[in-house]
C-alpha cells in the first residue's frame, strides 16, 4: 500500500492511513448502492484503501468514541496528524517490538527531513503475520488509528466516505469505489494525476473532519 503523504513508504510495518475499517457484512449491501472512491496503486491498477493513522495536532473529531479495555492507554492518532507526529507515537510500540526480538532500525536517512534523529523507523514486514507474540505483547502500545475512519465509532462513516469518493472524482482523481467500501480502484484507462496523493489525502480529510 501507498504512502500518500508523498513521502517515502515506510514498509508494511505502518499502516496506511488510507484504509477504511469496513465490515463487508455490514455495509456490502448499502454501499453498492452507490459510492466511489478509495486507496490506489501507484500504477492505477491497484487498490487504494482508507485506513488507520493519524498524528498528534489539536483537531480531528470523534464522532462517538467508544473504546473498549483493549485500547485503554494506546496513543490515539488523529486525522490531522502529521507523519512526524505518527512517528513520534509509534516510538514505544517499535521500541517494544525491538526489546522482542523484532528487527527495528533506526529511522535514518529515509525519514531524516521530518523524523528525530534518534527515532526508531517501522519495521520492514507484517508483524502481526511474522511475530504474533511480539504483537501481541505490545499492542498495548500500538497507536490507534483515527476512529473518524472506523465506522464502529463513526456513525456518519458512511457519508462521510461517500463525500470523499466524490471528493476525489471532483477533483481529478477518477476512481470507482469498492462494493464493501474499503477503498477504490482507477477507473479503466485513466492516469493518475501526478499529485494524486496530495488530492486522496486532502479528500479524506476534509471529507471525515467535516470541514
Amino acid at each position: 500500500m501507498r504512502n500518500n503523504s508523498g513521502r517515502p513508504d515506510p514498509g508494511p510495518g505502518r499502516p496506511d492511513k488510507k484504509i477504511l475499517f469496513l465490515s463487508c457484512t455490514v455495509l456490502a449491501v448499502t454501499l453498492i448502492t452507490g459510492c466511489s472512491g478509495g486507496d490506489v496503486d501507484s500504477q492505477g491498477g491497484g487498490v487504494v484503501s482508507v485506513t488507520e493513522s493519524a498524528g498528534g495536532g489539536e483537531g480531528g473529531a470523534t464522532k462517538s468514541p467508544a473504546a473498549d479495555d483493549s485500547e485503554s492507554g494506546r496513543p490515539q492518532i488523529r486525522l490531522d496528524s502529521t507523519d512526524a507526529e505518527e512517528l513520534r507515537m509509534y516510538q514505544g510500540y517499535l521500541r517494544c517490538l525491538k526489546d522482542h526480538g523484532v528487527s527495528i532500525l533506526p529511522a535514518g536517512d529515509k525519514f531524516a527531513d521530518w523524523a528525530d534523529p534518534d527515532s526508531l523507523g517501522y519495521p520492514g514486514e507484517d508483524v502481526a503475520k511474522e511475530h504474533p507474540e511480539a504483537e501481541k505483547a505490545c499492542l498495548g502500545k500500538k497507536p490507534m488509528q483515527p476512529a473518524e475512519l472506523d465506522p464502529k465509532k463513526n456513525p456518519d462513516y458512511l457519508n462521510d466516505y461517500r463525500k470523499y469518493i466524490e471528493c476525489n472524482n471532483r477533483r481529478g482523481l477518477k476512481v470507482d469505489p469498492l462494493p464493501d467500501g474499503s477503498g477504490w480502484n482507477y477507473k479503466p484507462g485513466v492516469k493518475p494525476p501526478r499529485n494524486a496523493d496530495q488530492i486522496d489525502e486532502e479528500c479524506m480529510r476534509e471529507a471525515f473532519s467535516g470541514k
